[in-house]
């Protein structure tokens, strides 16, 4: 705690991240506060992603998202903010919210070109095989929506933008095809259990 604010923990006012935690409720400072010890002080950026990592880690989606929402609202260079989706998308999904995890999902696909380059580099010359905006995006559209037409589309648009091999869709689509059959067979199955 400060000695100017005595609710405020060093870690938040180091970050300078007071007025934010200032106007979360009582219960979401209890878990925020649960994840100050291993903190990254170093800045407000590096100490949301490493608390959104944490808190991811342990299945508490709701402070991942808290903390993400929040750095997204930032002033964050083009990767930064690629990265800070990439850690919230995850942690939409885990929360049961989908429609933001799918914004978000398109907000770092649109982002992708432009980073390519970048992503490459830091990934001793390679896309990096987890890329959380492709993933979820089918996540979403065929685990949870049973959407499999627009699952495929969709795993066409990331052959174009060169984000999956060739290979990749193919396996991809028939699995699709499989989840489709299984989930119309579960249908019927169930519903022949209930007429009987």
């Amino acid at each position: 705690m400060t000695a100017d604010k005595p609710d405020i923990p060093e870690e938040i006012s180091k970050v300078k991240l007071s007025e934010w935690f200032s106007g979360l409720s009582d219960r979401e400072k209890v878990k925020v506060k649960r994840y100050l010890k291993d903190a990254d002080t170093s800045s407000a950026y590096n100490f949301s992603m490493k608390i959104m990592a944490a808190s991811f880690e342990e299945e508490n989606y709701s402070v991942a998202v808290l903390i993400g929402e929040n750095i997204l609202k930032a002033h964050l260079t083009p990767i930064e903010r690629f990265d800070a989706l990439e850690a919230i998308i995850p942690s939409y999904f885990g929360a049961k919210k989908y429609g933001e995890c799918l914004k978000c999902c398109e907000e770092g696909l649109a982002m992708i070109s432009g980073l390519k380059e970048k992503l490459v580099q830091r990934n001793n010359g390679i896309l990096p095989e987890r890329i959380q905006c492709r993933n979820y995006t089918i996540n979403v559209l065929v685990g949870v929506n049973g959407n499999y037409d627009e699952g495929d589309k969709a795993l066409d648009r990331f052959f174009e933008m060169g984000l999956i091999s060739e290979e990749d869709v193919e396996y991809r689509k028939q699995s699709h095809k499989i989840h489709r059959l299984q989930r119309t067979f579960d249908g019927v199955f169930s519903v022949k259990l209930k007429d009987q």
